[in-house]
């Protein structure tokens, strides 16, 4: 075999590492015969490994398909439906599903495992042939050519192997070696795209190796000095890079390294960063303080945006340099001032004026000269914030220099022309203090000037340095923009609920998800079942599909095709009612103990209305096997939204009296849970007559208006140190918000929303599972009913868990159900959605589209849960579902606005929402003429808003003003707003104190 069939074979192995052991060892004529082959063995290497990919995905596409007739053979002999089958093996991506642990799936199938052990890499043969090039090609320049062909591009952008190159170069002369080094150095070339696992050039992990190995010293090339920033170093790696003495002075000369760090953030400190590693080496002694601080600053001086000097002025302030170290680059910070980008110039002037208040020798002294040359400088700028620190930073070198006042009049007199008012008055209060220390030429040029300010700034310095007097206007009344309102929707009318008559009525609603369905079938169902069973069991014959074998029902269409099935063909499936497998009639199992035979789910594995829903298929099924199904269900609503005429009510129940039948328990519940808000005086008449217990709690319910209204609160849990994935995994330390305000700044992932509902006449010790109601000795079966029902009642008001984790249980599976559930306390059911806002199905999130809008259109009080669900949607964007829900309670004049304003101001404060974005949603609603909810949602997020301009005023805060004083004025508001008043009785006259204080004169109008 000749050498080159051995490097050939070594190459088809795909390891990198043995063709570099075996090329290392080749003499020159060895080397030469494999160089000489290596360019014509491309295609054949790339046609090899396609040759078994095509294979591999032969093989693999045959063992698929088998395991899938496998799965559908065993799903179908455990009676899975056809449809459950096909959606189980498309939810898995072809692989079936684990049936409950009872198929083999994938990943735990060893025999599968060791015939497919992973995906054969189709660019296996890439890193071997590199190494080949680089061990055996004679010259520097063309093992880079050869490096850097286009043939080894890679599908998978997976990075090349670097070790084996350099153990297969190892053997060259050390000058060949280097010479390498720095070719490979000057091709390095800054990749606009980049996937994760790439590095930014595919030769520089080679390059920097090289490089480090040989000790040479890199070339002058900015693209390496770019690639090698770009990689977030450590304080650990980077203290042992050996090129780090060599490469971080450039990192402030070369273009474009400001631009690639521009994201890194000194706040927080992230350890994998260059600022966090600057840092720590810096305060270690291994990089200098000075060698830094003088890079920031000759980077400032070279000029660029802002956006490439934003790392360097970050890295400045993070070093945070002492008097001294300012007062050694004052004359470069002065220079700056005129000139710089404005963070540049920013901390410029703030680090000159800290060093001018502290300075106590001429050592320090900053040169009177040089600071009135860049006050005059600075003066002329646009930022209207820099000029008045510049301003008052003059205000303090005029009061130690008077006699410089007159060469600065200029620049004063520029500064009387800046468009911000705020600079305008304080230069004038500036001149006014100062009016003795301007000579003739000084105030000449301050009259001259005086002539573009506002009557009121200009006769204040009139009255000092002289001119004429300007007749101060009236204030004219801001025009009122002509305003047509849009006509709001109405929520859409009730309409009669459909009840099947037929049985083939009932056959065609068979397997429907759609709540309003599903009830119509049960409804129909049960009265048929009564009265045409006969005719009821021929349209249901082509519908009697087995329910699973195994596992938990948590759908109402398994607990469907279950009843069918029964109904059919009563025994079939022979299964123990009492022994945990459904409820009986009267709400309780025989043995409690054997619950795990149970097919439904445990409580804690779907969510409280879900469970309702559950329970009362389970308590039908359970009354057909045993034979004491009532002729009728009392819960099938009379309305669309779910609800049930009282009326309706009272009669079902005097039918179920006439044939002496009790009520199932959770229907029982449900009937009561849909009564409509307010008293029926025909019902609540006839009610009085009934005999039954369930008549009676009926009666009871009736007069007294339905079940009491709970109290939903809303409080947030924070988490200060928590990453954004902890609400999957245990609570992490943390407090409820409410209690103390956290030091840290919140985002918004650290803090989590959680409901508490408080029933009005409900006790903890009144809340009894249904499924654990005792038999007393002389209670009735009616009466056990009732207990059950009201039980299953209380269930509903017990507050849901903190967060769901995704994956884990059947939460919100049914959640188009939740509003029928409980049609007149939608307030109730927004508690139980909270915790699934961030859950999602197929179609997307749980709690969106049209559940606001069954919110919207559902009965009772609105409070701190449902304003939580709007505001969360509505603050990424306005979709039409979102607006609706939020049109259809302005209809009815149920929007919580101010808990909604208030929620709006939270999030604005803590900057999870920007205020344009707010701007955005309170417009929406001003267009439909709703002044006065907006106004009230404005109003209560006003504090929130104003709690954050402390400091520089956030964007768009000034314009919301505006935009508050606008919608004020048109719902004619009055009050006051203590935010508002404290913030405009501060000193000055910023643009946000002005508009405070016409919108405080605004509210204070009677």
């Amino acid at each position: 075999m000749t050498v080159w069939e051995e490097v050939r074979d070594l190459i088809g192995t795909g390891d990198a590492f043995k063709v570099a052991a075996r090329v290392a060892a080749l003499d020159d004529a060895g080397r030469r015969k494999v160089a000489r082959e290596l360019p014509g063995h491309i295609q054949e290497a790339r046609r090899e490994v396609e040759r078994r990919l095509r294979e591999y995905g032969k093989e693999y596409d045959r063992v698929r398909l088998a395991r899938g007739e496998a799965y559908k053979r065993f799903a179908r002999e455990r009676g899975v439906p056809e449809h459950e089958i096909h959606r189980r093996w498309a939810e898995t991506l072809g692989w079936g599903g684990d049936m409950e642990d009872t198929w083999e799936g994938p990943r735990n199938n060893r025999e599968y495992s060791r015939a497919f052990p992973s995906t054969f890499d189709a660019d296996a043969w890439i890193d071997p042939m590199r190494v080949a090039g680089a061990g055996t090609l004679p010259g520097a320049a063309a093992v880079v050519a050869w490096l850097g062909r286009s043939d080894f591009e890679r599908r998978h952008r997976s990075a090349d192997l670097v070790e084996p190159v350099l153990q297969a170069v190892a053997t060259r002369p050390a000058e060949w070696q280097a010479d390498l080094a720095v070719r490979l150095a000057l091709r390095v070339r800054v990749r606009r795209e980049w996937w994760e696992g790439d590095p930014r050039d595919r030769n520089l992990p080679l390059t920097l190796a090289l490089l480090g190995r040989t000790g040479v010293t890199p070339p002058e090339h900015d693209p390496l000095v770019v690639v090698w920033a770009r990689t977030p170093p450590t304080a650990e790696r980077l203290r042992e890079d050996p090129l780090l003495d060599v490469l971080l002075p450039r990192l402030f000369q070369a273009q474009g390294v400001g631009r690639a760090l521009r994201e890194e953030r000194a706040d927080p400190l992230a350890a994998e960063s260059w600022l966090g590693a600057l840092h720590t080496l810096a305060a270690e002694g291994r990089v200098s303080r000075e060698a830094l601080l003088e890079g920031c600053v000759g980077r400032f001086l070279r000029g660029g945006g802002a956006t490439d000097l934003r790392f360097f002025a970050r890295l400045h302030e993070l070093l945070e340099p002492s008097p001294a170290e300012v007062a050694s680059r004052a004359a470069d910070y002065l220079r700056l001032l005129p000139v710089a980008p404005g963070p540049v110039a920013e901390l410029s002037l703030r680090h000159l004026r800290h060093l001018d208040s502290v300075s106590r020798d001429d050592a320090t002294d900053l040169d009177s000269d040089d600071v009135s040359e860049a006050l005059s400088g600075l003066l002329f700028r646009a930022e209207s914030g820099l000029v008045r620190s510049g301003l008052a930073w003059l205000d303090r070198f005029l009061q130690r220099e008077p006699e410089r006042a007159g060469e600065l009049a200029p620049a004063l007199a520029s500064a009387l022309g800046h468009e911000a008012p705020a600079v305008q008055e304080r230069a004038v209060r500036l001149l006014v203090g100062h009016a003795a220390a301007f000579g003739p030429l000084g105030a000449e040029a301050v009259r001259d000037a005086s002539g573009q300010l506002p009557a009121g700034l200009s006769n204040r310095l009139v009255a000092v340095f002289g001119g004429d007097l300007q007749e101060e206007p009236e204030p004219e009344p801001e025009p009122e923009e002509p305003f047509v309102p849009t006509e709001l929707p109405a929520p859409p009318p009730a309409t009669a609920f459909p009840v099947p008559r037929t049985p083939q009525q009932v056959a065609a609603l068979f397997g429907k998800k759609d709540w309003a369905e599903a009830e119509g079938f049960l409804g129909g169902f049960v009265r048929l079942a009564a009265g045409d069973p006969d005719g009821l069991r021929d349209a249901l014959a082509a519908h009697s599909e087995r329910p699973p074998a195994q596992g938990g029902w948590t759908s109402p269409e398994c607990w469907g095709a279950a009843i069918v099935a029964e109904f059919v063909d009563p025994g079939a499936e022979p299964l123990e009612t009492g022994s945990g497998f459904g409820l009986p009639a009267d709400g309780r199992p025989e043995s409690p103990s054997e619950s795990p035979w149970t097919r439904l789910p445990g409580r804690d594995e779907v969510c409280a209305p879900e469970w309702l829903v559950l329970r009362r298929h389970a308590e039908i099924l359970v009354a057909l096997k045993e034979g004491v199904l009532p002729p009728l269900l009392l819960a099938t609503p009379t309305l669309s939204t779910g609800h049930l005429d009282p009326v309706e009510l009272v009669a079902r129940i005097e039918e179920l009296e006439r044939a002496g039948v009790q009520p199932l328990p959770a229907d029982l519940a449900q009937a009561l849970l849909r009564l409509p808000r307010g008293a029926d005086p025909v019902a609540v008449t006839r009610a009085a007559a009934l005999t039954s217990a369930a008549g009676r709690e009926t009666a009871r319910r009736l007069a007294g208006n339905g079940l009491p209204d709970p109290v939903v609160t809303v409080r947030r849990f924070c988490a200060p140190g928590a990453g954004p994935d902890w609400k999957l995994e245990e609570d992490p330390a943390g407090h409820w918000l409410d209690e103390r305000e956290p030091k840290e700044t919140l985002r918004a992932w650290q803090t989590l929303a959680v409901a508490s509902i408080t029933p009005s006449d409900i006790t903890p010790s009144d809340i009894t599972p249904s499924d654990c109601v005792a038999e007393e000795a002389g209670t009735s079966a009616g009466e056990r009913t009732v207990r059950a029902a009201a039980s299953l009642i209380a269930e509903l008001l017990v507050s849901p868990p903190r967060f769901l984790k995704e994956g884990l249980g059947h939460h919100g599976t049914l959640i188009g159900w939740w509003p029928g559930v409980m049609p007149s306390h939608r307030e109730v059911i927004a508690a139980h959605m909270v915790p699934l806002r961030f859950r999602s199905d197929w179609t997307g999130g749980l709690v969106d589209g049209p559940r606001l809008t069954d919110l919207a259109c559902a009965q009772g009080p609105v409070g701190q849960a449902t304003s939580l669900l709007l505001v969360e949607r509505l603050a990424p964007s306005m979709s039409v579902y979102r607006r609706r829900a939020v049109q259809y309670l302005l209809a009815t004049g149920d929007l919580p606005a101010a808990q909604m304003g208030a929620e709006f101001g939270e999030r604005v404060r803590r900057s999870w929402l920007s205020i344009p974005r707010f701007r955005t949603i309170m417009e929406d609603a001003v267009c439909v003429g709703t002044h006065r909810e907006a106004w009230a949602m404005v109003a209560a997020a006003l504090p929130g808003l104003l709690a954050v301009s402390g400091g520089r005023p956030p964007e768009g805060l000034v314009d919301f003003l505006a935009f508050a004083r606008q919608v004020a004025r048109r719902a004619k508001a009055t009050g006051e707003i203590p935010e508002v008043t404290a913030v405009a009785g501060r000193k000055g006259s910023t643009q946000v104190i002005r508009e405070c204080r016409a919108l405080r004169d605004l509210l204070s109008v009677p």
